[in-house]
């Protein structure tokens, strides 16, 4: 009886966990990279990644006095002064946003990518 249970129980899990994959597939993720700038700035990149792929880029240049410049760009981009850099000096994980709140990332909405 046990063993019926067990593969049951095995069988339910295996098929449930199927459409699970789909869903990741459609989940926005946001990370972010800093760069230095200078004299006495910074550039911040919100890299919004779907499926493995980059859908849209944020750039926030700001100053010592938080006075910042914002540019979005469709797709993967990096400014010249920053490629040149090298590596960033700061990263984020790329961390899951909530479906309700997608609609409240200019990003996302500006190039159409999420429904308001």
């Amino acid at each position: 009886m046990r063993a019926v249970m067990g593969w049951g129980l095995l069988s339910v899990l295996s098929v449930s966990a199927a459409p699970a994959q789909d869903v990741t597939q459609d989940v926005t993720t946001v990370r972010t990279e800093s760069f230095p700038r200078p004299p006495y700035s910074g550039a911040t990149y919100y890299v919004y990644e779907r499926a493995g792929r980059t859908i849209c880029t944020k750039l926030a240049v700001c100053n010592k006095f938080d006075q910042c410049e914002t540019t979005y760009v469709q797709g993967a981009f990096r400014a010249p002064e920053d490629t040149a850099t090298g590596e960033p000096y700061g990263t984020t994980p790329a961390t899951p946003i909530a479906p309700a709140s997608l609609a409240k990332h200019v990003c996302l909405t500006r190039f159409g990518l999420v429904r308001r």
